[in-house]
């Protein structure tokens, strides 16, 4: 069986990082404004939001699978573009921790349910440079609490109604990522968290993404990914 080739939109923080772990399955490296080199089984897209939509029609033209994690865009035909045509996986966070803690956090959400009393929120803290509050990431968990939760029909960043899920944001410092999802009740506090060492987890997770998308055809999340891997270990073999 070939190696698989792979192509890299990017040469920002995530695309450095995915670059360094690739080693020779990466075919080529490119920043806005380069061309692609050659042909590749799959691209990722680690650049910037204002360039995703060049990149899919790219991808389209060249059927070439993609694998998109640049945050901050929106597509609402994102599926009517693909129509099938090859493989497209979006994620805001590609550790597979990550996923892991999205399905808990919508355990987290449905034990929340159960009591008004028990108010689930959702805090982040990235380094001072990044551009996008929330993250991607802290909106996926919100969704994911939420899910479960279904007196929580929004979030917000400002002094919540009762309908809403309370979402904090911290800009400081050089943090990587640590996103914590907890429930405040009157006489307990439970907290989930993940904290990054590196952007290692995230640029091996594109990887395992480009390598889990290729020959797939649709438009996928690693939600998706993870329903193959973590799936097994619930007892009912579907999403807790």
């Amino acid at each position: 069986m070939n190696a698989l080739r792979i192509g890299l939109f990017g040469r920002g923080r995530l695309g450095s990082a995915i670059e360094a772990e690739a080693g020779d399955a990466l075919s080529w490296q490119v920043d806005l404004g380069e061309s692609p080199s050659g042909p590749v089984d799959v691209v990722i897209d680690a650049s910037v939001d204002e360039a995703v939509e060049e990149h899919l029609a790219w991808a389209l033209e060249t059927g070439t699978d993609l694998v998109i994690g640049a945050t901050g865009w929106v597509m609402p035909d994102l599926e009517t573009r693909v129509a099938g045509r090859i493989g497209v996986l979006v994620s805001s966070n590609f550790s597979l921790t990550v996923a892991l803690m999205a399905r808990l956090s919508t355990v987290l959400g449905r034990f929340a349910a159960l009591d008004p009393a028990r108010d689930p929120y959702v805090m982040e803290h990235h380094h001072r440079l990044k551009a996008d509050a929330p993250s991607g990431t802290a909106k996926t968990l919100a969704a994911a609490v939420m899910a479960g939760c279904p007196r929580k029909t929004e979030w917000t960043l400002a002094t919540p109604a009762p309908h809403q899920l309370s979402v904090g944001v911290l800009r400081a410092g050089a943090e990587f990522g640590t996103h914590t999802v907890g429930l405040d009740a009157p006489a307990e506090v439970l907290e989930l968290t993940h904290k990054a060492r590196s952007r290692a987890p995230f640029a091996q997770g594109a990887l395992q993404a480009a390598r889990w998308l290729h020959g797939r055809k649709g438009v996928f999340t690693m939600d998706d990914l993870a329903t193959d891997l973590l799936d097994p270990m619930f007892a009912l073999g579907g999403k807790p």
